[in-house]
């Protein structure tokens, strides 16, 4: 994946330099076709209109992750934006809005924000932040995922993709998630998604979704938990 500056506005504890890592657990929907034609490609495409953009609704926990002494395990965080029609040739990105839930401190939010400039090298023309309890779950038996901001701006909903085996996940492996230094396959569903708020809104049917597990790390090695893959 390709490797570009950084630009999260209002955000100066950006610039420190400390030890991190960050394992995460993502429920993912855009705007997109399933599957992602961004990692293929140096753009979106917009579902079915050919536009060269992504309205995404990405939401994610920490089950194990620090920034420099900050312990970010258990963090719950929503990212909601458009990647815009240059991320992939430019590094330019339109908007995002990341929001936190209450509980997060301001140490947790800042270092969380610091690891995401790492997985996702873009620039952002605008970054906003906000705040609401969020839901985040998938089912025992994987075949449906679900998020959403108390606050009304979000919901997610994925239903599994049905493959050859109804009862295992149709994955996509060997790709890399943006600049992770580990992630496992994608496992494919189709979302139901929107999101509303400062001064955007979207939403779609039927569109691409996927569940991931993403690893991030100042050194480049494995997160170390107590459950290995």
């Amino acid at each position: 994946m390709r490797k570009f500056a950084f630009l999260l506005l209002g955000l100066p504890l950006l610039a420190q330099d400390v030890p991190w890592q960050a394992r995460l657990e993502y429920i993912e929907a855009c705007s997109c076709d399933l599957f992602c034609p961004c990692y293929f490609n140096d753009h979106a495409s917009h579902q079915g209109t050919g536009a060269h953009s992504c309205t995404f609704n990405n939401v994610a926990r920490v089950t194990a992750g620090k920034h420099g002494d900050v312990d970010l395990t258990g963090v719950k965080f929503w990212l909601s934006g458009d990647l815009g029609s240059d991320w992939g040739t430019k590094g330019q990105a339109d908007w995002l809005v990341a929001t936190f839930e209450p509980k997060a401190t301001k140490e947790q939010k800042d270092g969380m924000m610091a690891i995401l400039t790492k997985i996702y090298p873009v620039k952002w023309n605008d970054v906003q932040m906000d705040t609401s309890d969020i839901t985040w779950k998938i089912a025992p038996d994987g075949k449906t995922a679900y998020a959403k901001l108390a606050n009304g701006n979000g919901e997610v909903k994925l239903t599994r993709f049905t493959g050859s085996d109804p009862a295992k996940a149709a994955q996509i492996a060997n790709v890399r998630y943006f600049a992770a230094t580990w992630n496992s396959p994608f496992a494919l569903y189709h979302s139901d998604h929107y999101f509303k708020g400062h001064g955007k809104s979207y939403q779609l049917h039927h569109a691409n979704g996927f569940t991931i597990t993403v690893e991030s790390s100042s050194d480049g090695k494995r997160v170390v938990t107590k459950k290995t893959d």
